[in-house]
C-alpha cells in the first residue's frame, strides 16, 4: 500500500475507535442543569397543534448576562434574558414586543417578566406589564424519567402601568411536575433526543417542556387541552449555546461536532507531512542511461 494512504488508513482507523468507543458510552439516565452565558440565544417558530404555522409568530430569547431580582426580601440570582416576539395582525402590520426575563440560575424556572406592551392603534396606550411569582416555581433537576414533585404552589402577581395608574391583580398557580422518558423529536433546526418535562395545571390543561442538553434550552414547548388536544407548540428554528464550554449548533458539521472533523484533519495533515517527509530522505533513484537504438544484424 502506498505510504501516505497507509498512514491516512491508520489515522482514520484510530479515529473510528475512538468515535465508537465514544458512542457505545451508555446514555445518561437524567439530564443535568444547563449552564447559560452571555450570547446563548434559541429563536422559535409558533405551530398550531395541526403542525400549520400560526401566521409566522416568532419568539426569540438572548441571554445578556446574569442578575439579581428580590421578590419579599429574597434575592435569587438570575440570567438576564431579552427576548422578542413577533406576532402579524394583517395588512402587512406586525405586533412585536420586547419581554425582558429573568431566570432562575438555579432552576431554569421564570422568576420575573416585564414588558412594554405598544399601543394598538387608537384602542390602548403604551403600558408596561410586571409578571412575578413568589415564591418562584421549582424545576428539580437533574430531570431523571419517573420523577415527580408538586402540586407546587406560587402566587403570580401582575401590575399594570399607563400613562395614568398602576392596576395590580393577583392569582395562584398551582401545578404538578412528571419527567416523562425520554423522546427524540424533530424540529426545524434538526433532530434531538430530549428530557420531556409535564407541567399540569389544576384545570387538566398542560404543557410539555422538551428539555435538551445539547440545546441547553427547551427544543420544543407544546400546549395541550385537558383531553390531550395538541393546541400549540413552539418549535425551535436556530440557536447558539456553548453549554458551559461546548460547542453550538453552528459547531456541527455534517453530522459531526467539529472537534470529530479537526481530528480527522489533524490526522491528514501529518499523514501528507509524513509522506514528503519520506520521500526527501530517500536518495534519488539512478535510472540507466539511455542505449542508442541498434541496427537490426546485416545479411551476407
Amino acid at each position: 500500500m502506498h505510504t501516505l494512504a497507509r498512514i491516512v488508513a491508520f489515522g482514520v482507523a484510530l479515529l473510528l475507535v475512538g468515535t465508537l468507543g465514544l458512542a457505545l458510552q451508555p446514555a445518561k439516565a437524567s439530564m443535568d442543569r444547563p449552564t447559560w452565558s452571555a450570547g446563548n440565544f434559541w429563536e422559535y417558530a409558533v405551530f398550531a397543534g395541526s403542525g400549520v404555522p400560526s401566521g409566522n409568530v416568532t419568539f426569540r430569547m438572548d441571554v445578556t448576562g446574569t442578575d439579581s431580582v428580590t421578590l419579599n426580601g429574597t434575592a435569587y440570582p438570575c440570567y438576564h434574558v431579552k427576548s422578542d416576539f413577533k406576532l402579524p395582525i394583517g395588512g402587512g402590520l406586525t405586533f412585536e414586543v420586547f419581554p425582558e426575563i429573568w431566570f432562575s440560575v438555579d432552576t431554569l424556572a421564570i422568576v420575573r417578566i416585564s414588558a412594554v406592551i405598544p399601543p394598538i392603534g387608537n384602542l390602548t396606550t403604551q403600558t408596561t406589564v410586571v409578571i412575578a411569582g413568589s415564591p418562584p416555581e421549582t424545576i428539580q433537576w437533574p430531570l431523571t424519567a419517573g420523577a415527580s414533585w408538586g402540586p407546587s404552589s406560587t402566587v403570580v402577581w401582575t401590575s399594570s402601568t399607563n400613562a395614568t395608574r398602576t392596576t395590580w391583580s393577583h392569582t395562584t398557580l398551582s401545578r404538578t411536575f412528571q419527567v416523562q422518558s425520554d423522546a427524540t423529536i424533530t424540529v426545524p433546526v434538526g433532530t434531538f433526543t430530549t428530557t420531556p418535562l409535564k407541567e399540569t395545571n389544576a384545570s387538566g390543561s398542560y404543557t410539555m417542556n422538551f428539555w435538551s442538553a445539547q440545546v441547553g434550552n427547551w427544543a420544543r414547548v407544546g400546549s395541550y387541552n385537558s383531553s390531550g388536544g395538541n393546541t400549540q407548540n413552539f418549535n425551535l428554528t436556530s440557536y447558539s449555546y456553548g453549554g458551559g464550554g461546548g460547542f453550538s449548533i453552528t459547531s456541527i458539521l455534517l453530522g459531526l461536532p467539529v472537534w470529530i472533523w479537526l481530528i480527522l484533519l489533524v490526522v491528514i495533515v501529518v499523514a501528507i507531512i509524513g509522506f514528503f517527509a519520506v520521500r526527501r530522505r530517500k536518495p534519488p533513484v539512478m535510472m540507466p542511461p539511455a542505449m542508442p537504438p541498434q541496427e537490426p544484424p546485416m545479411g551476407p
